[in-house]
């Protein structure tokens, strides 16, 4: 029993980790240069593919696009002190997140149909994410201690249509895929000897959830309102992300006490909501320069509680009782829709050199109260620069961006350890209060043939 409710909290926090704050605003390296304000801005560039598909119209030849970015977080938590019941008072060492930098890959291609006006595009390619690491003995070891291995990739297909030299509209097809592996500690306290927090009452559970066919799409248009001024908008449709078998790997607790207990199936089924996102950009052209302001909405309040399933799964071996379904569980997430306002441009320094720089300001999905290492979500400054320079045959992208995120100083978290035995509220701690400050260093290198 203890073993899969374990497994399905871990798999209930990872969930919320990954839809909220794992992956930030302005994928791709040039629009990563722009701050994200790619929506109206995108003509002629594969990048477009995940902005806006109808801006892929237009292209004379077979287009390629590699690129990849190396993510840099830096993210610390203070844990907040602890009165024990006899009244001293525990004190914890801060954390930090210790896993490297993270590689971040693209491939895209596209070109002419043979039919006028419609183009074709394809790509593989993830979100700007870094999972985390965190040591196994630290404060924060009953919410994560690594998540490393874990991704999120799309397979993506279009076509776009320039209907005139005023509008231009495309539609695109994708294969969400998704690995998340989850690595914490549970708590075997049962408040009959020991403390919550003894080490040999502690449960290693490492889960690994899969599912590498979630079909969506997203779709998009671009309009020239007047000379030098354009508009454009794009949808991204939701995508569920459904395992049946996602499996656990477990320590047992080293106390005796955890000797006889047995599990008939450690699977268990989940289901993981991502958001529709709808996005906006308005755009001022110039010979030598454009700036493009940009929206985005992402509606997380989808996420508003998650329900992991046990797959016909009983423990035996209780004394007295014989054996226990396990039921569903289910936990609130209470996440909240989020806004991102960006606005960035280029500027043609040269013959052959452009520059572009962009700011964006992105909302945190993860109220105070569900805040933990588990998830790095707060509100986020982008500040990006970035270059291209066109060699007779190809073009170089380079690209660089900072992201500010506020620091919370958390005190009414309800993140608790898991915990099988609290039924009541009264065994598992309250681990989530404390400081959390963390910063996103990001580079990218691409090259457009």
């Amino acid at each position: 029993m203890l073993t899969l409710c374990a497994a399905c909290f871990t798999l209930l926090w990872a969930q919320s980790a990954w839809a909220a704050g794992f992956y930030l605003p302005g994928r791709g390296v040039r629009p990563m240069g722009r701050a994200g304000s790619f929506v109206a801005s995108g003509a002629g560039n594969l990048n477009s593919l995940w902005y806006n598909p109808a801006n892929l119209a237009g292209f004379d030849g077979l287009t390629l696009t590699i690129d990849a970015a190396l993510l840099d977080l830096s993210f610390e938590h203070q844990r907040a002190p602890r009165t024990m019941d006899n009244g001293e008072v525990r004190t914890y060492a801060g954390v930090a997140h210790d896993g490297g930098p993270q590689a971040i890959p693209q491939i895209l291609v596209g070109g002419p149909t043979g039919f006028e006006g419609i183009s074709w595009s394809v790509g593989g390619y993830t979100p700007y994410m870094s999972p985390a690491r965190f040591p196994e003995d630290g404060a924060q070891r009953y919410v994560l201690i690594d998540n490393q291995g874990s991704f999120m990739g799309l397979l993506h297909a279009a076509l776009s249509w320039q209907i005139n030299d005023r509008a231009r509209v495309g539609a695109g097809i994708q294969n969400f895929m998704a690995n998340y592996r989850v690595v914490s500690l549970a708590s075997g306290y049962v408040g009959m000897f020991g403390d919550p927090e003894d080490e040999d009452l502690d449960l290693l559970v490492e889960v690994t959830v899969q599912d590498l066919f979630s079909p969506t799409a997203n779709m998009g248009a671009w309009f020239s309102i007047l000379p030098g001024l354009e508009a454009a908008f794009a949808l991204q449709l939701p995508v569920t992300i459904d395992d049946n078998e996602a499996r656990a790997r477990v320590r047992m607790p080293s106390h005796p006490a955890y000797d006889n207990a047995t599990l008939t199936n450690d699977t268990l089924s989940i289901v993981m909501k991502m958001p529709l996102i709808a996005r906006f950009g308005l755009r001022l052209v110039s010979e030598r320069f454009d700036v493009e302001l940009a929206a985005m909405y992402e509606g997380w309040s989808t996420l508003d509680e998650i329900v992991a399933t046990p797959n016909d799964t009983y423990i035996e071996g209780v004394p007295g009782i014989g054996a226990i379904r396990l039921e569903p569980l289910v936990v609130p997430q209470q996440m909240r829709d989020t806004f991102t306002l960006s606005i960035g441009g280029d500027f043609q320094a040269g013959e052959q050199l452009k520059l572009r720089a962009g700011y964006a300001f992105d909302m945190g999905a993860v109220p105070d109260h569900r805040i933990s290492v588990f998830i790095v979500d707060a509100d986020k400054h982008m500040f990006a620069l970035g270059a291209s320079y066109a060699f007779e045959s190809f073009e170089l992208d380079f690209g660089a961006a900072y992201f500010l995120m506020a620091d919370r100083t958390i005190t009414n978290s309800e993140v608790r350890q898991i915990n099988q035995s609290d039924e009541g509220g009264d065994l598992a701690l309250v681990v989530g209060n404390g400081t959390y400050v963390s910063r996103y260093l990001v580079f990218g290198l691409g090259v457009n043939f």
